[in-house]
């Protein structure tokens, strides 16, 4: 029997629980809200990564390939979040009746403005996800510079996009970092996310193909180190700016995120940084597809529990992983995996 029925159904039935929970009382949103930013981050991280590798002429090479294939959970995303638009009573602080901070924030923070902006960049991601779905064209071909041309174009739309979509997914749901730099640390997750799904993709597919798993482990070594380096400075910058300026709202939404599961967190991240220099450098994965996978499978689930670190302390005071964020994880992937595989024959066809 297929397994995609059976995570269909999974995922069915762990949001239907997380239903009536909810119905019953329990607040179950947060949780759904941190799994479908993991969700989301997949297909959202492979753009701009997909886009360089254009500009740097790689878009027909293993990660790529790779990467692409991410793209297809781009409509489920959308889809799955229509329980989020359609249950904002209450979820966001700007929607509990809680002042703003600025008159801007007043105007900026309302329910439907917030929806539209939140469809608009839906939008933006799926006309490039219908793009950069399709394999390279022709080298110097009229499809190639027209590929080109929109990878410039896209590199800045995702910018912009994925600034303010952190802002308003992200940040205010708990608005006490006020720092410029959270769209990027944001934005380098979701990197983060999609680079090593598609490594764990290509691991897979390079398996006991010798030639191809050295040219697998060389394409995504540096790209896995430079990641993880800009999003561990991303991370010291804003503590340390926090630290020296000794700002008490930025200081107390880093003690919300404190406490013995937080800096468990802390040591988890640095310690895969160190493994991830000492077996990346000296390209240790090459002919080993498993040790690459290994890699990308703990970035992989270090960045997934960063979101729910970054979402749900601001709705409950505290990080800590409940019953709740175990049955929305469930739901959100398990669905997402039921649909994937139809979702992408049907956008391949379209493509091709």
């Amino acid at each position: 029997m297929s397994r995609r029925p059976i995570s269909f159904a999974l995922g069915v039935a762990a949001l239907a629980a997380c239903a009536l929970a909810g119905a019953a009382g329990s607040p179950v949103m947060p949780s759904y809200l941190a799994a479908w930013l993991v969700l989301v981050a997949l297909p959202v991280g492979a753009l701009p990564l997909l886009m360089g590798l254009e500009l740097a002429g790689f878009a027909a090479g293993p990660m790529a390939a790779s990467l692409r294939r991410l793209l297809g959970l781009l409509p489920i995303a959308g889809l799955l979040l229509l329980p989020v638009l359609l249950s904002l009573n209450g979820l966001y602080p700007w929607d509990r009746g809680v002042p703003p901070r600025t008159p801007f924030a007043a105007v900026w923070f309302t329910p439907l403005f917030f929806i539209l902006r939140s469809l608009a960049y839906l939008a933006a991601w799926l006309w490039l996800a219908n793009t950069f779905r399709r394999p390279a064209a022709e080298p110097g071909s009229p499809a190639a510079d027209r590929r080109r041309n929109r990878a410039v174009l896209g590199l800045i739309l995702t910018t912009v996009t994925g600034t303010l979509a952190a802002e308003d997914w992200v940040q205010s749901a708990d608005p006490g970092l006020a720092s410029t730099a959270f769209g990027l640390l944001v934005m380098t997750i979701q990197a983060g996310l999609a680079l090593s799904a598609a490594a764990l993709i290509a691991a897979r597919d390079s398996s006991g193909r010798p030639g191809r798993d050295q040219r697998t482990a060389a394409a995504f070594a540096d790209p896995i180190l430079v990641l993880l380096a800009i999003w561990g400075f991303v991370h010291a910058c804003q503590y340390l700016t926090v630290w020296s300026a000794n700002l008490p709202e930025e200081a107390r939404w880093y003690l919300a995120r404190d406490g013995a599961l937080g800096r468990l967190g802390v040591w988890a991240g640095i310690g895969v940084m160190v493994l991830a220099v000492l077996v990346l450098i000296p390209r240790r994965t090459a002919g080993r597809p498993a040790l690459l996978a290994g890699i990308a499978l703990l970035i992989l689930l270090l960045h997934g529990a960063e979101i729910f670190w970054l979402v749900t302390p601001g709705f409950r005071g505290a990080f800590k992983f409940t019953w709740a964020d175990a049955l929305a994880l469930v739901g959100v992937v398990g669905v997402a995996g039921g649909l994937y595989g139809p979702v992408d024959r049907r956008l391949r066809g379209q493509v091709s």
